[in-house]
């Protein structure tokens, strides 16, 4: 038997085989660059073609199949409160706000020199 890399070699005069590199090449960059699991799959499926007298195969179709599944960006999530009415809303629904003001526009306070 043939070692399977020279048959994925042959497959699709090479085709198939430079489709995975490819494949392979692009799926490591994502997960190098999302920092999450990918998956690449090849399926190959052989199906018998002709038969001959005694019954026995000696001729088959195979079929490549290629799956990328590419690892996707983690995607940003929100915070927000639920109204009674269930509605989203930034604010707490059922907290006062509180108003504030900003300290720094204000003048300082006098202080007193000792004599």
């Amino acid at each position: 038997m043939k070692a399977f890399s020279h048959f994925l070699n042959e497959l699709n005069e090479g085709s198939t085989h430079a489709a995975l590199t490819a494949d392979l090449a692009e799926l490591l960059r994502t997960v190098q660059t999302t920092g999450r699991a990918g998956a690449l799959v090849l399926k190959v499926k052989v199906s018998p073609t002709t038969k001959t007298n005694s019954g026995q195969v000696d001729k088959v179709t195979i079929t490549a199949d290629r799956v990328l599944s590419l690892p996707k960006p983690e995607q940003p999530s929100d915070f927000f409160w639920l109204t009674e009415d269930g509605e989203t809303s930034r604010n707490h629904p059922r907290q006062h706000s509180l108003e504030l003001r900003d300290v720094a526009s204000t003048t300082p306070p006098q202080t007193f020199k000792e004599a």
